[in-house]
């Protein structure tokens, strides 16, 4: 069950010692990339142009492959953590999770971040009950890109909040390249974990053609027991530490370049990741400052999440200008099995225990074919007084869900009667209470262009629009004694959304950038699958409704932006902005609290403003400080009532969910030892109390008595080690003070059972050994 790793590794130079200081990552296209930073500052393509991070007038925060390794960051979890502005939470059912930034999120309909690798999205629409976003882990990249404000104009719908971008490792045409990375830790309370992975990049035909492979595996150990609760069985078996998963990840791309100018550039990139149980603890039955978490339910929720991803791309520099195509096709299938041993219990009987040996278990697939081409042409002259990016972009996904409830004993919960009496309706295939499935099938064809134009030397203005024809087909059939015969012939939702972006900026300063921008943001709209009238007609109707709504239309937002990013003497880097953002029909979950079903629609307006500024400083030779804060504050600007007797869905007090205050602090501190040199690390990470929420707010109607506020975050980790030619070994302690704030708090029926928590891991220690040559 746990995997122990030894790692080799190495580093070739120094590690960045902050974001602005540290060495050029790799970009996607070297030879552009070339001449495209100054010296000490990372390049990257947030324009679609390869650029210094500085000179780009965007909020962006860019994280490179030794800055990832030096702050220890394996997961997307690691790089929201160190990125102001940004939220990644779990949502507590399954092993579901939510990003947002700047305040944009939701758990329904597309995305509102865009999710990248290299010029790809991966990311997913919300079908069925249970689909999450898949994000690739990091290992073999180059660095990583946050993109904060809506990037409809270059990004498309995906990105109406921002876009986070993994930028992978490119073949080598003229020199060999390793880097492998291993770790050993230990967790307070819990299991061992490890990893090991390695990647080379080289030349197979020096200057013609070069490779990149790499493999990685990893075993997190899991920290939360499970025992099933039932009171009417004693002695039970203690399962311990079940909440491990394993990862791995494999790439391979090739570069070839048949004739001068013309780079080809096929690429697989795999990722696998099994997760054996939630990570969710009963409150009840936990005490998180003895390092217990326990959970009650009968059986474990295993999660089988896999995709696989070729692409070809295919770029000619034609001199004043350069053509590149991406193909690709995004094949991505889910398993996961969730149980409803105590789910439905409380939905039908207001207990989650009915009888010793009851067990229901929602066996849930997600499956998503998405094929993208995209065809850009743009200026490779950076000192002309016109630069541009032409394109085009086509994109058809197709996600198929199902979910079938293995429940032979049904008829307990009602005292033996069997379903055809109480419903009317019999178990499908005489052992399912519910079986269902269907598919959501999103089609979108852009033409985008994005063009900056130097009014004079210093000040530049940019403008850009995406046009783009887009349609959403969904459709469903359900069956069982719990939902009846609930049939969603194919509906569809058309739409031709425009998204355009205007921009100013001014080089103050030879390291003084001043910019301001305004941009649209969108995502398309959807279909409902259908609710259980049978069990939810009462529910349905204290909200106003009748059925669900069929189909529910996109929704937008502006986003308004100022900011500066500059440079004092050779000692201080600094980039901030000031934002709002009107977010407009909003697509909101509407959650039926007593039957435990949801459906989706348009309701109302929402503001987020704010600010986030980050920067580093060089106090002193091998010691330097860098550091963010960010605030934001996302609140309803209009009341929801839903039906005439209902309480309000939200009211303008009630604020979307957010942590308003994310700040961190890191140093790093380098002197030489012996042959090598000796350095410590130190990170903290903050995130304040959450606002009051429609859940938290007692006059909603989305309220739950016993919900509670967003907790405050604290997360301190620390790094001593050692390097010396290519390898660099360090010792490391992750959340340092052994923190447990509440991630995410969940019942599956208001007022029944126990809270669910997930929390951070506890206390870890471990070791890890890098080569990089």
């Amino acid at each position: 069950m746990t995997k122990h790793a030894v790692a080799l590794a190495a580093t070739s130079g120094a590690f960045a010692l902050a974001l602005g200081l540290i060495t050029p990552a790799f970009a996607e296209d070297a030879t552009v990339a070339k001449d495209a930073a100054a010296p000490g500052e990372i390049v990257v393509t947030a324009t679609r142009r390869a650029e210094s991070l500085s000179k780009v007038p965007v909020s962006i925060t860019a994280l490179s492959q030794a800055s990832l390794d030096s702050r220890g960051i394996k997961d997307i979890s690691g790089v929201v953590r160190q990125t102001p502005g940004i939220q990644f939470d779990p949502s507590g059912f399954g092993n579901q999770t939510n990003i947002a930034i700047r305040g944009v999120s939701s758990t329904v309909g597309a995305a509102t971040t865009g999710v990248y690798i290299d010029d790809t999205p991966i990311q997913s629409r919300v079908v069925g009950y249970s689909t999450t976003n898949a994000f690739p882990a990091v290992f073999d990249l180059a660095r990583v890109e946050v993109l904060r404000g809506p990037q409809g104009t270059l990004f498309g719908a995906g990105s109406e909040g921002g876009t986070v971008r993994f930028i992978t490792t490119q073949p080598s045409l003229d020199a060999v390249h390793i880097y492998a990375r291993g770790e050993v830790s230990a967790t307070e309370g819990g299991a061992a974990s490890g990893e090991f992975g390695v990647s080379i990049t080289g030349p197979l035909i020096p200057g013609k053609l070069g490779f990149a492979a790499s493999l990685w595996d990893r075993h997190d150990g899991g920290w939360v027991d499970r025992q099933n609760a039932n009171p009417m069985l004693a002695n039970q078996p203690l399962f311990k530490n079940v909440n491990f998963s394993d990862t791995q990840v494999g790439r391979v791309a090739l570069k070839w370049v048949p004739v001068d100018g013309l780079t080809i550039t096929p690429s697989l990139f795999y990722q696998r990741k099994v997760i054996n149980d939630s990570d969710n603890a009963w409150e009840q039955l936990s005490s998180p400052s003895n390092n217990r978490f326990l959970s009650g339910q009968p059986n474990a929720s295993p999660d089988h999440d896999r995709f696989l991803l070729p692409a070809l791309n295919v770029a000619y520099d034609f001199g004043a200008a350069q053509l590149i195509n991406n193909t690709s096709y995004y094949i991505r299938d889910q398993n996961a099995q969730i149980d409803y041993s105590t789910l439905w219990p409380a939905v039908f009987d207001g207990t989650p225990w009915v009888a010793p040996d009851y067990k229901s278990l929602a066996y849930m697939t997600n499956s998503q074919r998405t094929f993208t081409e995209e065809m850009r042409l743009q200026s490779n002259n950076r000192d002309a007084r016109l630069s541009w990016v032409l394109g085009v972009f086509f994109s058809k996904s197709v996600q198929h869900f199902s979910e079938n409830v293995y429940d032979p004993n049904f008829a307990e919960m009602f005292g033996g009667a069997p379903p055809e009496v109480v419903f009317g309706t019999g178990l499908v295939n005489g052992v399912y209470s519910l079986s269902g499935a269907g598919r959501g099938a999103d089609q979108q064809i852009a033409g985008f262009g994005d063009a900056t134009f130097a009014i004079t030397p210093t000040l530049k203005a940019t403008a850009g629009i995406r046009v783009a024809r887009t349609k959403f087909e969904g459709d469903s059939l359900f069956q069982g004694p719990v939902s009846g015969t609930e049939l969603q012939t194919p509906q569809s939702v058309s739409e031709t959304p425009v998204t355009p972006k205007f921009a100013l900026n001014w080089q103050a300063a030879p390291s003084l950038l001043l910019y301001a921008s305004a941009s649209k943001g969108y995502r398309i709209g959807g279909t409902n699958a259908p609710v259980p009238l049978s069990v939810c007609g009462a529910d349905l109707k204290a909200v106003g409704y009748s059925d669900v709504p069929g189909t529910y239309k996109s929704d937008s937002l502006w986003s308004y932006e100022a900011g500066a990013k500059g440079r004092v003497g050779r000692a201080v880097t600094f980039a901030a902005s000031a934002f709002r953002v009107d977010w407009n029909n909003i697509q909101q979950n509407v959650y039926l609290q007593h039957c435990g079903a949801q459906f989706t629609d348009n309701l109302g307006k929402a503001r987020s403003q704010g600010f986030d500024l980050q920067g580093t400083v060089r106090l002193a030779k091998g010691l330097s400080l860098d550091g963010s804060v960010s605030y934001t504050n996302a609140h309803f600007t209009q009341n929801i009532v839903l039906g005439a007797a209902a309480l309000p869905l939200a009211i303008t007090a009630d604020h979307l969910e957010t942590h308003p205050w994310t700040a961190t602090v890191g140093g790093d501190y380098e002197t030489p030892v012996g042959s090598g040199s000796a350095y410590l690390r130190g990170d903290y990470q903050y995130k304040s109390t959450g606002p009051t929420t429609t859940v938290t707010d007692g006059v909603s109607g989305s309220a739950d008595p016993g919900a509670i506020r967003t907790q405050a975050l604290h997360f301190a980790s620390l790094r001593l080690g050692w390097r010396h030619d290519v390898m660099d070994l360090s010792l490391f302690v992750d959340n340092l003070t052994n923190s447990h704030p509440i991630l995410s708090r969940y019942i599956s029926v208001v007022g029944v059972g126990s809270y669910q928590d997930i929390m951070l891991r506890p206390r870890t220690f471990g070791m890890t050994l890098l080569l990089r040559q």
